[in-house]
């Protein structure tokens, strides 16, 4: 290309003529100084018989000589020009904070290009609105996840995928991680979405309650069956979907009843002799590896085949930690709105422990330590070290939560440590506040710092 092209003025008179329709400039007077050729075209006239003369009287209805005295732009203005309707905009050139002229162009010839444009939008805004639509029975919605890494991307789009179709899917992953996101999302987007969505949590039912909960009863089932009988979960969600929460802890006798279903679309409840046929589509969650689970003998095999046609593998925090802090950031907002507390911020120390730590509880766990900071510390600015202490107050009470050796006194030594560090920590290291909060004197709560090695809202 011929570098000298750019200095050549029929060069830019082209790019002119090319970027916008009736284009035209007033000096601060309102005299035209430039038009190109499609305003030529349009107002049917010659550049050399208008350049030199005031705006009004070339242009009828005109407003460029107004621009150019007040300096305020008029942007999508409706104009009549020979009785058609046209969208032009007029817009000052500001030097030196004096108007020295004014750029006019036509941004629609046609009224009809407008109202075209709008029925565009609002199609458009109608498609958004149908994506991001929320069953009654459900909070979420793809847009909820946050999937920065490419991890958490490659499983959206799995679920994204997963969604369009009929078959069952299988959750995978560690507690927290947010399957019951997933599967709200999966149900939201697929054709069931307007059908009701039903949630199960298999861990916390009785074994001997099973079998009703999922497939209802008929009166006078058994002692205590409500007059009329009751729905069970799947008869819920027919035409729906079925979330079988914490599918790894289902008894193996009702895993052989639920094969069943899922082979022949039908139920029939306790104590009935009529069956029933079903249209459920099923998302099975579990956190236990479940082919480990088949080899020990606690899940059924075929079972397992069954559920794991659509298996989406969702990471832990800790192998997505790019996602973390754009989870920080939603998270805290959402906070702030649910506490009315906004004044408080995280600052980059306090995002970078965040980042760093491996968050075994994963999103759940997340959210749990930034409702705490955000209520216990008192500073407008969380930090990094309100963040640590924070995540060691909660490490020390899993330990001994968790601990076979965590006998009465050493849990009151935990609880005791604990709440010293959080008094330090609301008090912002103040020992005489602090030993205010805790109801102690200055001295024993020094003397308890030193007997747990705590400096400064820190356990070392």
């Amino acid at each position: 290309m011929d570098e000298n092209i750019f200095g050549n003025t029929r060069f830019w008179r082209k790019v002119l003529d090319i970027s916008a329709s009736g284009l035209m400039v007033t000096d601060r007077n309102g005299i035209l100084i430039f038009v190109n050729d499609s305003f030529c075209e349009i107002h049917g006239v010659i550049e050399k018989d208008v350049v030199g003369k005031h705006v009004t009287d070339v242009i009828e209805n005109t407003r460029m000589h107004i621009v150019a005295e007040t300096g305020t732009p008029e942007i999508d203005e409706i104009q009549s020009i020979n009785g058609h309707e046209i969208v032009v905009s007029r817009t000052p050139i500001i030097e030196d904070d004096q108007c020295v002229g004014v750029v006019g162009k036509i941004r629609f010839l046609d009224f009809t290009e407008v109202r075209k444009l709008t029925w565009k939008i609002a199609r458009l805004e109608e498609k958004i609105k149908k994506a991001d639509l929320k069953h009654p029975d459900t909070k979420y919605t793809f847009s909820s996840l946050v999937a920065v890494s490419k991890l958490g991307r490659k499983s959206m789009e799995t679920g994204i995928k997963a969604a369009s179709s009929r078959a069952t899917v299988l959750l995978l992953g560690e507690s927290g991680v947010g399957k019951e996101v997933f599967a709200h999302s999966i149900h939201n987007m697929s054709t069931r979405s307007g059908g009701p969505f039903i949630r199960l949590n298999c861990s916390a039912i009785q074994e001997s309650l099973f079998e009703s909960e999922l497939f209802g009863y008929v009166e006078g089932a058994f002692t205590g069956a409500k007059k009329g009988g009751k729905k069970g979960k799947f008869e819920l969600a027919h035409n729906g979907t079925i979330l079988l929460d914490e599918i790894g802890d289902m008894p193996l006798n009702i895993q052989a009843k639920l094969l069943r279903v899922i082979q022949e679309k039908e139920i029939d409840k306790v104590g009935g002799e009529k069956i029933s046929n079903i249209d459920v589509r099923i998302v099975a969650a579990t956190n236990k590896n479940l082919e480990q689970e088949v080899a020990n003998g606690k899940f059924r095999g075929d079972l397992f085949y069954r559920l794991n046609v659509l298996p989406i593998n969702i990471p832990p925090l800790r192998e997505r930690r790019s996602d973390i802090p754009v989870l920080t950031d939603l998270i805290w907002n959402d906070l702030k709105k649910e506490y009315g507390i906004y004044h408080k911020n995280l600052n980059p120390d306090a995002i970078d422990v965040l980042y760093n730590h491996d968050w075994p509880g994963n999103i759940r766990e997340l959210r749990n330590i930034l409702e705490r900071v955000m209520i216990l510390v008192s500073q407008e600015t969380i930090n990094g070290e309100h963040i640590r202490t924070l995540l060691e107050v909660q490490q020390t009470e899993m330990k001994c939560k968790f601990s076979e050796g965590c006998d009465l006194q050493t849990l009151i030594s935990q609880t005791e440590k604990n709440a010293i560090c959080q008094a330090l920590l609301v008090s912002n290291d103040n020992r005489s506040e602090a030993a205010r909060k805790l109801g102690i004197s200055r001295a024993l709560l020094y003397k308890k710092m030193h007997k747990y090695n705590i400096m400064k809202g820190k356990v070392d």
